[in-house]
């Protein structure tokens, strides 16, 4: 009897260890989902990390701005990426420790003449950048001609048909330069304006969810599994299979 009762216990606790597990869908907000190489990296981790912890997940396209707007307002349950100072402004989000990339701000711009290696440099030029990039926002003059675009790739584009001066993207650190500016005379300066590490955020509400995912992307960063699969999906975009 007590031989019964104890393994129907210890079946009740698997079943519901397995619902928690396979609890209800995790809504992510994210941007740029097409051409975007640091949003196309850092998904593909997270696709990896949030199928080893038996979440379900769905990413959201959103414009960067309503993606932040939405998560604090718990319409969705977090965002691929955030700023670092985000989680000190609004304690109502948790960071998960474990970053999924590095990012640098670049330059691309079709003038010769033209090589600003820090953000005081783009005084009094045009300057395009994706709406809504904190970083980007944070950080440019009060004497910049600030030019809004709906994506990076919308950005480069201006910058290719000499709408702006110049055009700012997000892009991973070690990556190349972003296929949209490829065959549109458009050159990426060598000096990156600034560097950061990008972090997953969640509402504080999955905090418990977010340790236990928090372990598995250490555990994909020290075993190389991390490079691998942001390496192969930028790969990826920029080598689509052809249509046959």
């Amino acid at each position: 009897m007590r031989r019964g009762r104890f393994c129907f216990i210890v079946v009740c606790v698997l079943l519901v260890l397995t619902g928690s597990a396979h609890g209800a869908t995790l809504r992510i907000g994210s941007w740029d989902r097409q051409d975007d190489p640091l949003t196309i990296g850092s998904e593909a981790i997270l696709v990896q990390a949030y199928a080893q912890a038996n979440q379900p997940v769905e990413f959201v396209s959103l414009p960067i701005r309503r993606a932040m707007s939405m998560m604090l307002n718990g319409e969705i349950d977090g965002n691929l990426y955030r700023n670092a100072t985000i989680a000190l402004a609004h304690p109502e989000l948790v960071r998960l420790e474990t970053p999924i990339n590095a990012a640098a701000v670049r330059v691309y711009t079709r003038s010769r003449t033209l090589n600003p290696i820090n953000w005081q440099q783009l005084s009094g030029l045009r300057v395009a950048y994706r709406r809504g990039v904190i970083i980007i926002e944070s950080h440019l003059g009060a004497d910049v001609v600030r030019v809004e675009a709906k994506s990076e790739g919308d950005a480069l584009r201006m910058a290719a048909a000499g709408a702006v001066d110049v055009a700012l993207a997000v892009e991973p650190a070690q990556g190349t330069e972003n296929p949209v500016a490829d065959g549109a005379n458009l050159r990426r300066l060598d000096a990156a304006l600034s560097s950061h590490l990008v972090h997953h955020y969640l509402l504080k509400r999955h905090a418990a969810f977010a340790l236990r995912l928090d372990a598995i992307l250490k555990r994909m960063q020290q075993s190389g599994q991390m490079d691998m699969l942001r390496q192969r999906a930028v790969m990826q975009m920029e080598n689509p299979p052809r249509q046959r």
